[in-house]
């Protein structure tokens, strides 16, 4: 099946200048939208991640027609053994019912892919059962590839039974090994911390892999905010990632979860998108220091409306130029 393309941006609301890297970023709007809850493009409209142009009007760009009909958490990335973008998401819409309590723990165990050769035309959505038969759910699924493994692994969240802080059910992530997003290996526990965690991506800086989660608290810690907790290990599956930064983003924002985090190809510092959930929205951060102990935020940043847990993809000027529909100079 062939999505609908995005259409041209407002070539009034582009600032080209000196762009020195360019981004796509794919996001979901709220259940409380009536097309939300399906996955929508923005492109930077700048030299940098500042400003936005939402694609396809605003409208969304991808939706799903299978499962719950309901797309988010989109994860866009290339690709490269097969030379393919892929878009990963949440087969989930709460605007059904509004029923959390049966979304976590009586949803679907299935993820959505959709794939495409040059970000206009895309296949899909193909629902893929990945998590055990009995999880409640498959949140947020994120593909990184691994080097020591020859594969791409996808972390995902799931609930279930079990005793922790949050009573008998709580989320704990996965993983499993795909080559082609068709055919997954069985999951395996990758992080149960006693307590939900949600959320989690990587990303590389030199030989440190960082990890962000939907979480402040390491274990034992009696600490309660909601807030992005970072660690830093040596691999994607090292068992041992060391606390990082325990609440990113706090006294910037009230509450955080759905990290998206990208390093810019031009040697710039590395980006962070927060939302504050249930409040203003994503806010953009950039790392202070090399070690990314500290977040600068980034205050005139502006987001798409209502833009929600969603990722960043590093594009060349060709990709940006047929995404927001203007010709190279």
């Amino acid at each position: 099946m062939t999505s609908p393309s995005p259409a041209s941006a407002d070539p009034a609301n582009y600032d080209d200048g000196a762009a020195s890297q360019r981004w796509l970023f794919a996001y979901f709007t709220p259940e409380t939208e009536e097309d939300g809850e399906q996955v929508r493009f923005a492109v930077n409209a700048g030299p940098d991640a500042r400003r936005w142009i939402a694609l396809n009007d605003g409208a969304p760009v991808l939706t799903s027609d299978v499962g719950e009909r309901g797309a988010r958490d989109p994860f866009i990335f290339r690709d490269h053994t097969r030379d393919k973008f892929v878009v990963l998401a949440t087969d989930l819409r709460v605007a059904t019912d509004r029923d959390w309590d049966r979304a976590e723990h009586r949803g679907s165990r299935s993820i959505l892919v959709w794939e495409s050769d040059d970000l206009i035309t895309w296949s899909g959505p193909r629902p893929v059962p990945i998590a055990r038969e009995d999880a409640g759910n498959a949140w947020a699924p994120k593909a990184f590839w691994s080097e020591e493994r020859d594969a791409w692994l996808v972390f995902f969240a799931s609930s279930l039974p079990g005793t922790g802080e949050e009573g008998s059910d709580y989320q704990r992530m996965f993983v499993t090994e795909t080559a082609d997003f068709t055919s997954f290996s069985a999951p395996v526990l990758y992080l149960d911390l006693g307590k939900s965690v949600i959320d989690v991506t990587f990303l590389q800086v030199g030989d440190w892999w960082y990890r962000f989660s939907a979480t402040s608290r390491p274990a034992g810690s009696p600490e309660q905010d909601a807030f992005v907790f970072i660690e830093r290990g040596s691999s994607l599956l090292d068992p041992d990632f060391e606390p990082w930064v325990v609440a990113a983003g706090k006294g910037d924002i009230r509450q955080g979860e759905g990290p998206a985090v990208v390093l810019p190809s031009d040697g710039s510092a590395p980006l962070l998108l927060i939302d504050e959930f249930g409040l203003s929205g994503y806010h953009l951060f950039e790392a202070a220091d090399p070690e990314l102990r500290h977040w600068k935020h980034l205050h005139d940043a502006v987001l798409p409306p209502l833009a929600r847990h969603g990722s960043l993809l590093a594009i060349t000027p060709d990709e940006h130029a047929r995404l927001s529909g203007r010709p190279r100079a």
